[in-house]
């Protein structure tokens, strides 16, 4: 079986997997994984930054959609600090574009009945790729190696292929994920351009790949 098909198996597998977890424990664990962000990372990483430029952090992360490990709460207790929030569009040629997050009032579902930006929404433009500190990037299974399956889009590997261009500019974030236990596998089949993870933000810890 060649990695493509090991990818397409282990995506349905673990869709499956995901589904089953009840909702109230995905709930809690959703929260319970954003709280160990913002305090063992986001927190520090607010701290250290203050003391240089004074300002909060740029965050890049996706907007929760069906049993996905939810956002919310560490989208809000991001603008309650004063970060700028990034969520993702995608248009109907395939393309993804990053917007700032001003509240619900600016969300809408998208082709897929996925929220995201409304039309209206300006573009965060790709000059300014650079000043984001950290992108929270979902998936189906996750690796201690900081292996990850995504949907089978490609979005976020050319995503961080296009940051690549711009790191001289501001500099490359870190990658993380927020996940479910039961997301976890021993090794997640992988190409030479798949993204790589820095962070794992699960409801009991944070895993640091590097």
């Amino acid at each position: 079986m060649d990695t493509m098909e090991m990818k397409k198996k282990l995506r349905l597998q673990m869709a499956a997997v995901r589904a089953g977890i009840d909702e109230s424990v995905r709930h809690a664990r959703s929260e319970a994984a954003c709280h160990q962000a913002e305090a063992k990372v986001l927190g520090p990483m607010r701290k250290a930054l203050s003391c240089k430029e004074g300002k909060g952090l740029t965050i890049f992360t996706y907007l929760s959609y069906r049993d996905e490990p939810s956002t919310a709460a560490l989208i809000e207790w991001c603008l309650e600090h004063g970060d700028t929030v990034l969520v993702p569009r995608v248009s109907a040629s395939g393309q993804m574009t990053l917007h700032r997050f001003d509240g619900p009032n600016s969300i809408a579902p998208g082709a897929w009945g996925i929220p995201e930006p409304k039309e209206s929404v300006p573009v965060w433009p790709k000059s300014r790729y650079g000043e984001i500190d950290l992108v929270i990037v979902p998936g189906l299974a996750f690796d201690l190696q900081g292996g990850r399956i995504g949907y089978g889009g490609g979005y976020y590997d050319r995503f961080a292929e296009q940051l690549c261009g711009v790191a001289e500019e501001g500099g490359i974030p870190l990658y993380g994920s927020l996940l479910f236990e039961e997301q976890l596998v021993e090794q997640v089949p992988a190409e030479e351009h798949d993204l790589k993870l820095d962070l794992l933000f699960l409801a009991t810890d944070v895993i640091y790949i590097k």
